[in-house]
């Protein structure tokens, strides 16, 4: 290869480099801007809303916490996300199994009925939902947000989890049938492990989703003690003015474990996803 070509490649790599620097940057800012503008006060996020704090002010995420309860607020969030998003992924994990490795009469029409779930908006059945629990009791109650979550994230779930077990040689669950395990086993026991990585990728998708739901939470509960974070944060705008250093210390507390999440797992987001394009 020659000197020329070298000098080519590598201006290439480096501009390609520096785009997506660019674009990491431009994503990530506002993310990076929220968590050092929380350290600020109300008058100097004003002044200067572009400057890093003159004076890290670390009381403002304890008087945050306390005056949001955020304590109660973070509880319901954590418990409703783990059973809603658990949930999710157990159900859709053995519907996907359903639809690639079992044979029964009308597969495919249920499998494309139940992606017509991708195409509705949430407000167009926030009505029949509000009703349907109504009738059965559970407004006010965490169930009000579990079974709704999970539903709602449903279908995506099912349609990558299927395109993942396509994705996979049947070989070893063949094998194990033939050894006298029965469907069950060979779902638990052989196929659950190979799917493991899109489970974890649709773990942490689906957990952002139900983390940061807004409406439903809304909607279907009323109860103080039953509100999540999202609707917590309304709590610190006020009527007539707003303290947006608080403002910036809640959504802080509530957004930095999605992101450690994120970082933590997202090799196992990067695979499962990756897995599921080249099908």
């Amino acid at each position: 290869m020659s000197r020329a070509t070298e000098r080519r490649r590598s201006t290439a790599e480096w501009l390609q480099f520096g785009v997506a620097g660019a674009i990491v940057l431009v994503t990530f800012y506002p993310a990076i801007w929220m968590v050092y503008s929380s350290f600020k006060s109300n008058r100097e996020i004003f002044r200067s809303p572009f400057a890093l704090p003159a004076q890290w002010r670390w009381e403002n995420l304890i008087e945050a916490w306390q005056v949001g309860g955020l304590g109660t607020l973070y509880f319901n969030s954590v418990f409703v996300t783990l059973v809603a998003v658990s949930m999710c992924v157990l159900f859709a994990t053995a519907a996907a199994f359903a639809f690639t490795r079992l044979e029964f009469p009308g597969r495919k029409l249920m499998y494309r009925i139940l992606l017509i779930g991708l195409l509705l908006p949430p407000p167009s059945v926030a009505i029949a939902l509000f009703t349907q629990l109504r009738d059965m009791h559970l407004l006010n109650t965490p169930w009000a947000l579990i079974l709704p979550g999970a539903a709602w994230q449903l279908a995506f779930t099912v349609f990558l989890m299927r395109a993942y077990f396509i994705s996979i040689r049947p070989d070893m669950e063949e094998a194990a049938r033939l050894d006298g395990a029965n469907t069950w086993e060979i779902f638990w026991h052989v196929s659950v492990p190979m799917v493991w990585p899109a489970m974890l990728t649709m773990v942490v998708l689906n957990t952002i989703s139900v983390w940061n739901e807004l409406l439903f939470a809304l909607l279907f509960v009323t109860d103080d003690a039953q509100r999540t974070l999202p609707v917590g944060l309304v709590r610190f705008s006020g009527y007539h003015s707003t303290d947006y250093s608080l403002v910036f210390a809640a959504l802080t507390i509530t957004t930095v474990p999605i992101l450690i999440l994120y970082f933590v797992l997202q090799r196992h987001v990067i695979a499962g996803l990756t897995a599921t394009a080249m099908d």
